[in-house]
């Protein structure tokens, strides 16, 4: 009933925002004692279940690609704050789309073979 994600390119999805005559299978991710930081592993494994067609909720600022929202104050010469300037939150899903294909270690492998080719050959 419920379809999987068949282009995964890293934006946001969920089944529940198709919600037919039954709900969708419903999953809570427990992490144990996992850290859980922006990009972790396990955010990967979220992602993999969300595209295969269950309802995991959750929210892209735990994926690879979310950068903060940031406030940076201006001051004048004496050190007063004059003004402060806001950059908003946003998620960038081409960073997080390279990271499920493997971009990084792509990235690194490249950089074995030019720095170190003995290591690289290991």
């Amino acid at each position: 009933m419920y379809k999987p994600n068949s282009n995964v390119n890293g934006e946001y999805f969920n089944v529940d925002e198709d919600v037919k005559d039954k709900r969708p299978f419903k999953a809570l991710l427990d992490v144990g004692i996992t850290r859980t930081t922006t990009g972790n592993r396990v955010f990967g494994a979220l992602k993999g279940a969300t595209d295969g067609g269950l309802n995991v909720p959750h929210k892209t600022k735990i994926f690879p690609g979310y950068t903060r929202a940031k406030t940076e104050n201006i001051t004048n010469k004496k050190g007063k704050a004059i003004d402060s300037e806001r950059t908003e939150a946003k998620y960038d899903a081409k960073v997080h789309r390279a990271r499920i294909y493997g971009g990084h270690v792509t990235n690194y492998m490249n950089h074995l073979k030019k720095e170190d080719p003995a290591k690289y050959k290991i």
